[in-house]
């Protein structure tokens, strides 16, 4: 089967690119927007999964039909605003708590973590049985003074991270954007190979993740956020640069 006798087929594959190409054009200006609809649904489904399922169990007696669907159109309605105001600000702190944990990690594997894979990790064992649970726990890892101090300095670092993260939060979230454009552009690219080959085409198996074209589609994506927003400060950060 040839795409181009196929309109759907090209339908759907020519929106997937172009919804990616937005994604990477347009990255920063839409992060508010994305994160608003992300909010406005995530609360709708969080609501109406408790009014339909969850506050049901708790009534005295099973709900008629007619009651239910009412009951979860308010419980949507509430979880919508809910969800609008709350999720943006979880996702900000889940930000900032992530980069804490992966920097602290980051810097505990870099200063103790040669010592403690030599002594806690056995390379000849598999799974679970790698990792002497057991000996980690009884060493008191923590009384040690030289652990303290690695431990002191990756919870600084850690703190930084996340404290950096809050204030850059709108440039993190315009990198996922374009990444998550990158990814969506670079899994069409093959598919586009096999319509210019004439190829027949199949969406699973040919929509893979081209690694060349995600990191050329990305950097491009990066440049043109900078020369289209560099000279623009957004929730007073600092400008683009």
């Amino acid at each position: 089967m040839s795409l181009s006798l196929d309109p759907i087929s090209l339908a759907v594959l020519a929106v997937n690119t172009l919804v990616g190409a937005v994604l990477v054009v347009s990255a920063y200006d839409l992060k508010d927007h994305v994160l608003g609809w992300i909010s406005w649904l995530g609360g709708a489904i969080v609501g109406g999964f408790v009014g339909w399922v969850v506050l049901p169990e708790f009534m005295a007696a099973p709900p008629a039909a007619g009651q239910r669907v009412v009951l979860a159109g308010a419980a949507v309605l509430i979880g919508t605003v809910l969800g609008r105001i709350l999720i943006p600000l979880a996702a900000r702190f889940a930000v900032s708590i992530a980069a804490f944990v992966f920097a602290t990690l980051a810097v505990l594997v870099m200063t103790a973590g040669e010592s403690l894979l030599r002594r806690f990790y056995d390379p000849e064992a598999s799974g679970l049985d790698a990792v002497a649970v057991d000996a980690a726990v009884e060493s008191s890892l923590l009384s040690q003074p030289e652990f303290q101090q690695f431990l002191l300095i990756a919870v600084v670092v850690g703190a930084v991270a996340g404290l950096l993260a809050m204030r850059y939060y709108d440039y993190i979230i315009t990198l996922s954007l374009v990444a998550l454009g990158s990814g969506l552009v670079a899994m069409t690219v093959p598919v586009w190979r096999a319509v210019a080959a004439g190829e027949p085409v199949a969406f699973v198996e040919q929509a893979a993740l081209s690694n060349a074209a995600f990191a050329a589609v990305f950097v491009a994506g990066i440049a043109v956020q900078y020369v289209r927003h560099s000279g623009n400060g957004s929730g007073g950060n600092d400008v683009l640069a």
